[in-house]
């Protein structure tokens, strides 16, 4: 009768080390989806389980309805919103802009060209490569 004692401790130790593993934490992340959800509500900025950014335009029992881009609706079951993201655009990012380095800056109509200034020798022009000549016309 010990070896049959022994293998339902095992059994319910296994079972244990399971519950703890798989089944506990599944159900906290459903629960703490499903207090996601309830919680939505218009205006709010979702991303779906497939990775579509919308705004929450409606809700309904079990669906709602999200604006992916303008004046483009779409109906997502509830189930299917992965998060609730929240951007949030500062005015200053968008006017930033990195200074230059008086050292830096480059005067563009102050610099002329080799060719321009004519201090380009007639060597320098023979090696440079030109357009190849265009084939001669067949001969019928």
């Amino acid at each position: 009768m010990g070896g049959g004692a022994a293998i339902i401790i095992w059994i319910l130790v296994f079972f244990g080390i399971f519950y703890f593993l798989a089944i506990r934490p599944q159900r906290r992340q459903r629960q703490s989806h499903l207090q996601m959800v309830t919680m939505l509500k218009k205006g709010d900025e979702v991303v779906t389980i497939g990775g579509i950014f919308g705004t929450v335009t409606r809700i309904g029992d079990d669906w709602v309805e999200l604006e992916i881009a303008k004046r483009t609706k779409a109906r997502f079951l509830k189930r299917s919103i992965s998060s609730i993201t929240s951007i949030v655009e500062d005015e200053d990012e968008e006017d930033e802009y990195i200074e230059a380095a008086d050292d830096d800056v480059i005067d563009e109509t102050v610099e002329e060209t080799a060719e321009e200034t004519g201090e380009i020798d007639d060597a320098e022009i023979a090696a440079s490569p030109e357009a190849p000549e265009p084939p001669l016309e067949p001969k019928v």
